[in-house]
This record gives C-alpha cells, sequence and structure tokens, in this order.
C-alpha cells in the first residue's frame, strides 16, 4: 500500500518537472511518424434515409431524333454511298482495256470457255 502512495507521488512529480521543461524549451518533438498516419482514414458512413446530393443547375433534357429524321438521314447514307461506288466503277472501267473488263466480268464466260475447252480435247 505505501508503495503504490509512493508510485502515484513520483509520477505527479515527474508530470510536473515535464511541463516545467515544456515550459522553458517548448513542446519535446516525437521521433519517427506522427501519431494516426498508419491508420486508413475512416469515412462517414452513409445513413439508408439519405438523399443523393441535388445537382446546382438544371440539366438540359436529353435530344432525341425522330424516326422520320432517322430515316431521312438513312437514305442520304445510302444516296452517298451509292455515288462513291458508281464513281468508282466508272473509274474503274475507264482505266481498264476491253480485253481486262472481259476477263473481270466473265465469270460466266469462263465456265463456258472451259467447256470448249473440253469440247476441244475430246476432238484429239
Amino acid at each position: 500500500m505505501a508503495t503504490d502512495h509512493i508510485l502515484a507521488l513520483l509520477v505527479s512529480e515527474r508530470n510536473k518537472i515535464t511541463r516545467a521543461i515544456e515550459a522553458l524549451q517548448g513542446p519535446t518533438k516525437r521521433k519517427g511518424r506522427p501519431r494516426g498516419s498508419g491508420r486508413k482514414a475512416v469515412l462517414p458512413s452513409v445513413e439508408q434515409d439519405s438523399k443523393p446530393p441535388e445537382t446546382v443547375g438544371p440539366t438540359a433534357a436529353k435530344r432525341k431524333m425522330s424516326a422520320a429524321g432517322r430515316r431521312a438521314i438513312i437514305a442520304g447514307t445510302k444516296k452517298h454511298w451509292a455515288a462513291v461506288k458508281a464513281a468508282k466503277a466508272a473509274a474503274l472501267a475507264a482505266a481498264t482495256p476491253k480485253v481486262a473488263r472481259a476477263k473481270a466480268s466473265g465469270a460466266a464466260n469462263h465456265k463456258t470457255s472451259s467447256a470448249k475447252d473440253a469440247a476441244f480435247r475430246k476432238k484429239k
């Protein structure tokens, strides 16, 4: 019992001396990392009843295209690509000689020519 009393007196004296030293020198710096820097920040919990924050200004309504507008765009696109394809075919026809055009368009002729070749072989 006497030791507990002596220990309490010594601790109180130590605290008094520490406060006196801090008053004269300023607070002592801790060595190492600051307290609590290793812990993750605790996020405040969101209540189930809470509402999301309201927007600051009014939001613009999303613009929608009508079905007629979509059909007009589709028709214009088809017309454009048909013109591109026709121009490409015309340029190809003008650039290739007649013999090459006959070979290029002669997929059906190829079958008849092989039939002619077979008939020619039989005559020999």
